[in-house]
């Protein structure tokens, strides 16, 4: 069963981290997409009092599992009443093709895509 799951800790993700110059970044976490055994995809992201920094979403491709990681990551600033995301990197191309956000970067109000698929046609 596929469960996205907030890492406790920064192992196995170093040589990614240094590549997104957050090696140093203690404030940065790690959701993975776990399914049984094998990790499917990951996001890593920084919340602050007033936003929410998605830095990369990975998941090899699979646009139904980014947008799963995606989602529950902006669904943990929601619920904490931050209503602002800054898209960066893959999180932004992943964040457009998507249609979570249209042009730029900045999500805000990252609740109006909880609030069920009024924008469905």
């Amino acid at each position: 069963m596929l469960q996205i799951i907030k890492k406790s800790g920064h192992e196995g993700y170093e040589n990614i981290l240094a590549e997104l110059n957050l090696s140093q970044n203690e404030n940065v976490m790690i959701s993975e997409a776990v399914n049984g055994d094998r990790i499917d995809g990951y996001g890593i992201y920084e919340i602050s009092k007033e936003e929410i920094i998605v830095y990369s979403v990975s998941c090899d491709g699979d646009l139904t599992l980014a947008d799963g990681i995606l989602r529950s990551i902006l669904f943990l600033a929601a619920l904490k009443g931050i209503e602002r995301a800054v898209l960066l990197n893959d999180a932004e191309l992943i964040a457009k093709q998507l249609g979570i956000v249209k042009t730029g970067n900045i999500l805000e109000p990252i609740s109006d895509i909880f609030t069920g698929c009024e924008g469905c046609k």
